[in-house]
């Protein structure tokens, strides 16, 4: 990788951390599944009228967009709408980037130098020390969504990965398009289970949720996804995705800044060791 796309790496994952009090912020003006909805809905539209369509079969477009909005996203939203904590589902989500690392050695042949094997070794090892006091016996079940949610953005690299699409924002914005429908399906199906107005659904409490939703669709989704998608389809899974491992990092020290969260001394030696396993991981391009 060169210095800019280095740079764009960093920026993405930054933007990402960020991201989680955006979205936080937002939870407190709409329903989290309105507000995914919202955020993919304005991603697409009204783009889709003036991009033509991506450069892949459109079914890579469509499992991409359902598995990426509905799967990844709008499970993380739910899972922190039933009780597990902002900061351990941005922890857990980033189970993805070592199931991806697996997936490009075993399934696309992307090979590790001993040195990069040893950073992935150090930057998993800090993974667990940030995770383990966040764990305030979060509901299983927003756990198993949010772990669920990780497989799903697996899936999603792997299929940037297979079909490389040139035109990374009509890929994006076309993607988008196939997210609302299918969560309406997961709400029908959440109301099923929990008591729910439904007219919570349809309301916004303040401008809150207005900025938040479009933060998430221009910056987070267009610019963050478009540049992350470029980026893997250039570069590789195995050199892209663990860049996402200083997501937690960066949500951590945004919760200190907006909502007081204090960092521990275990979180900031595993801080630490996850940006140690990423300098060793980026020699191999450097």
């Amino acid at each position: 990788m060169t210095r800019t796309a280095h740079a764009l790496a960093f920026l993405v994952v930054f933007i990402w951390g960020f991201n989680f009090i955006v979205i936080r912020w937002g939870m407190e003006a709409m329903h989290p599944m309105t507000m995914t909805a919202l955020r993919f809905l304005l991603t697409a539209v009204p783009l889709v009228f003036f991009i033509k369509k991506p450069d892949v079969p459109m079914r890579y477009v469509v499992i991409y967009g359902v598995l990426f909005g509905s799967g990844v996203w709008c499970l993380t939203n739910l899972a922190i709408a039933l009780g597990t904590p902002a900061g351990m589902a941005s922890l857990l989500l980033q189970l993805s980037p070592f199931l991806t690392v697996l997936v490009a050695v075993f399934g696309f042949g992307e090979r590790l130098s001993r040195v990069q094997i040893l950073g992935i070794i150090i930057a998993f090892i800090g993974f667990i020390t940030i995770c383990l006091p966040q764990i305030q016996q979060p509901s299983a079940l927003g756990m198993g969504l949010v772990l669920l949610a990780a497989v799903c953005w697996t899936v999603c690299n792997v299929i940037i990965k297979h079909s490389k699409p040139k035109n990374v924002i009509s890929f994006t914005v076309w993607s988008s398009v196939f997210v609302p429908v299918p969560i309406v399906v997961l709400s029908a199906v959440y109301a099923l289970f929990y008591p729910l107005d439904w007219h919570t659904f349809i309301t916004i409490d303040n401008y809150q949720g207005i900025v938040s939703v479009l933060f998430q669709a221009g910056i987070v989704t267009l610019f963050g996804y478009g540049v992350w998608t470029h980026l893997i389809s250039r570069y590789g899974l195995s050199v892209v995705a663990p860049y996402t491992l200083l997501v937690p990092i960066f949500g951590v020290f945004f919760g200190g800044l907006f909502y007081d969260e204090t960092l521990s001394t275990i979180e900031i030696v595993g801080a630490g060791l996850v940006l140690a396993g990423l300098v060793l991981l980026m020699r191999k391009s450097a």
